[in-house]
C-alpha cells in the first residue's frame, strides 16, 4: 500500500444516513458529515453497485466539487482501479 501523498484520497461510500455518509478507505470506515444538498446527491447515486467519493486527506468532509479533470483525481482512481482507463471511462464504468 503507497503512503497517502496527495490532498485528497478516494473512499468507498458504504452507508448513508440524514446526516453522515460511512466510507471505507484502505480498511478503516470514516463517518463523514454531509449536508443536506450532499445528502441528496448521494441519494440519487448510491444506487449504483459501487461509489467512489473523493475525500479530504484529514477524513472529515467530502470533496464533490473536483472537477473531472483534475490530474489528482485522475492518479487516485487509477491507482484505485489499477487501470490505464481514462477517468471518464471510469468514471462512467463506476469504477
Amino acid at each position: 500500500m503507497r503512503p497517502l501523498d496527495r490532498p485528497f484520497t478516494m473512499g468507498q461510500l458504504l452507508t448513508l444516513q440524514s446526516d453522515t455518509a460511512t466510507v471505507l478507505i484502505y480498511g478503516k470506515r470514516y463517518d463523514i458529515p454531509v449536508s443536506v444538498s450532499e445528502n441528496r446527491f448521494l441519494t440519487t447515486i448510491a444506487k449504483d453497485e459501487i461509489v467512489l467519493l473523493p475525500v479530504n486527506f484529514e477524513r472529515t468532509r467530502l470533496l464533490l466539487d473536483i472537477p473531472e479533470t483534475s490530474p489528482h483525481l485522475e492518479r487516485e482512481l487509477k491507482d484505485f482501479a489499477d487501470s490505464d482507463e481514462s477517468v471518464k471511462d471510469l468514471l462512467k464504468e463506476g469504477v
